[in-house]
């Protein structure tokens, strides 16, 4: 017998008219619904009295007892003065409550347990003799029915199992009453417990959610041990859910699979919440031998991207094949020719699904924002540096949303980094086209006129020269930031000192993510939540000198790659003067008097035969920088 069965015990006289007091609803529940209809035994809800001396007149007064269903008519607590005096005479009065199933429980504490809850309590009660006080009703329900004895919690990991155990039972979360008497034991018994590890019982999906952070976490951290890294956090990774046997069984049903390289040997009891990265090995004769001259904006951006892995991999393993540098050459005259004809239609291409040059990167942050924001813009990195830092950083457990998107022209840092953090085109700021020192002023304007305040915004730049220290960041001394923008410049640094050309970076960069000041920086300030995106201003490419250019005051700026004229004629005469290793750019984009002399290929303007590392050109390992989401 269920309590439901019980309830029906109640009206045993076949073809009577019962008038119930039903102060706690228990004849609108499903279950007991369902069982007095089985019965054959009506249930009324009097609401109206015309409405229900109709149906008395036609459904039950004038059959005969034996032929009729007993009826069954519910009103509030005792509210029979309600109902029509004749009929009350003739109906047998009765009050219903819990305490008339459950005599030994608090009746306020019952009602608040759902249906397949007071089958199992109907069970548990059916020993219990002494009459129990509300919060002792409370306790009973937890330990006996719900199966939650503070009193054997003794670690976080008793919790999360017991929460596991708790919705393999239950389809809903444990109700708030039994929830705050929970919680108020446990705190009383653990004071030190987190109180995140407590909300797993308001909703299984708050449960999944801890158990995927922490999985994240515990990858993360058993990734750097087998690199035999140090790890340094705020959170005693030598504590975990997953070190208990009884949790790691919870992979295949809380746990979405984290996407893995090959790098790090995981055991096979992770295999449930892991998936392996399938990544196709790049043929190098495929990418040099394909047909150029249709390429599309995402065809080139996938190009520069598995190019700047195959680079990165030759000078990691010692030198380039001798046919490279031809093949990169021949590539990028197709390159040059899309730039020439195709470049100017990229500004008038739409910010979503995602940003096409790097002004736009603002604005599809500015649509992207749930939480907090962090862009991270690390001056002058091209494809094969980031390559090398993505190796580094997949090694630590970080994953990755790549995409590619394009520099202004000239690929220098005052218009290029300018634009990125103004959200504007570069004649929009043509009074600071020669220097960064607005960039500040930009940043906060933008995202001003995007809803937010001064104080929820924060900017910081020339990162990465010194030792790593959080606490001196921006984002820690004000919590209200919620946009932070910060400029890391060790690869614009770098390129000044390559005497050794790519290779002469590659080692000045290995030395730099020895230091794992990337990794720190990534990793507080996902631990502070922000989304965290990278990017580059512009890219650099490996340069021959091809000799100077003297001018004098006819030139307003002279760059290695790039020479600015405020005259067009002159700039044009000096193109005519050097026409196979310059070209003449033009862009709508661009302000007036700001008329642009390009190095061709990968030529300088520097001393004839000097090899350097530089930026400026349109050269597609200048042009085409990455633009990536981290997280881990």
């Amino acid at each position: 017998m269920n309590w439901a069965e019980k309830l029906v015990t109640f009206f045993s006289s076949k073809g009577n008219l019962y008038m119930v007091s039903d102060e706690y609803g228990l004849f609108k529940r499903d279950v007991v619904l369902q069982v007095f209809a089985q019965k054959g035994i009506t249930i009324h809800t009097y609401r109206d009295s015309i409405v229900f001396r109709y149906q008395y007149e036609t459904s039950f007064r004038h059959d005969e007892r034996k032929s009729r269903p007993t009826w069954i008519v519910t009103i509030a607590t005792n509210q029979f003065n309600q109902l029509p005096y004749d009929i009350l005479c003739n109906a047998i009065r009765i009050a219903i409550s819990w305490e008339s199933i459950f005599p030994s429980l608090d009746p306020t504490v019952v009602q608040y347990c759902p249906d397949e809850v007071l089958s199992l309590l109907f069970d548990a009660s059916s020993n219990q003799l002494k009459q129990l006080n509300y919060y002792e009703s409370i306790d009973f329900i937890l330990t006996k029915v719900y199966q939650l004895d503070t009193s054997i919690f003794s670690s976080e990991s008793d919790i999360l199992k017991a929460a596991v155990h708790y919705y393999s039972k239950n389809s809903e979360a444990l109700p708030s009453l039994f929830f705050q008497r929970l919680e108020q034991n446990i705190k009383k018994a653990h004071p030190l417990f987190s109180t995140e590890i407590l909300t797993v019982f308001q909703s299984r999906e708050l449960l999944t959610h801890l158990l995927n952070k922490q999985w994240q976490r515990y990858i993360h951290d058993f990734s750097k041990r087998s690199h035999e890294q140090i790890v340094e956090s705020n959170t005693n990774y030598d504590f975990s859910y997953f070190n208990d046997p009884i949790v790691r069984q919870t992979l295949p049903n809380y746990i979405t699979p984290i996407p893995i390289s090959n790098m790090v040997k995981f055991e096979n009891w992770m295999m449930a919440g892991l998936v392996m990265e399938s990544k196709p090995s790049i043929d190098v004769n495929i990418i040099f031998n394909q047909d150029f001259t249709n390429f599309s904006r995402l065809e080139w951006g996938n190009l520069a991207s598995q190019i700047g892995e195959i680079q990165y991999n030759y000078l990691k393993n010692g030198n380039l094949p001798s046919t490279w540098n031809t093949q990169i050459q021949t590539l990028n005259e197709h390159f040059e020719k899309w730039m020439i004809e195709e470049y100017e239609n990229l500004r008038t291409l739409p910010v979503v699904p995602k940003p096409k040059m790097v002004h736009q990167i603002p604005h599809f942050l500015a649509r992207k924002i749930d939480n907090k924001m962090a862009l991270i813009v690390m001056d002058g990195m091209n494809f094969t540096q980031w390559n090398m830092i993505k190796q580094h950083l997949a090694s630590d457990g970080w994953l990755f949303e790549e995409d590619a998107v394009f520099s202004w022209i000239p690929s220098v840092t005052s218009v290029s980094r300018q634009a990125i953090f103004s959200g504007l085109e570069p004649r929009q700021f043509a009074d600071t086209i020669y220097s960064t020192r607005k960039e500040k002023t930009y940043w906060l304007q933008f995202w001003e006129q995007a809803g937010f305040t001064r104080q929820n915004v924060a900017y910081e730049n020339s990162l990465g020269l010194e030792e790593y220290n959080q606490l001196s960041l921006s984002y820690m001394q004000f919590p209200s930031i919620r946009i932070y923008g910060a400029v890391i410049d060790v690869i614009d640094q770098f390129m000044h000192g390559a005497v050794q050309g790519n290779q002469t970076m590659i080692s000045e960069l290995s030395t730099w993510l020895s230091t794992n000041y990337i990794n720190h920086f990534l990793a507080d300030l996902v631990d502070q939540e922000y989304d965290v995106y990278i990017t580059s201003d512009h890219g650099n490419v490996e340069c021959l000198g091809t000799g100077r250019i003297h001018e004098g005051v006819l030139v307003n700026s002279k760059g290695e790659r790039t020479r600015i004229y405020q005259s067009e004629i002159i700039r044009n005469q000096t193109h005519l003067t050097y026409s196979d290793s310059t070209i003449s750019w033009n862009h709508s984009g661009l302000p007036k008097d700001y008329n642009i002399l390009l190095a061709k290929d990968n030529y300088a303007f520097v001393p004839k035969g000097d090899k350097i590392v530089t930026h400026g050109g349109i050269h597609f390992e200048e042009v085409i920088v990455p633009f990536v989401k981290v997280k881990r």
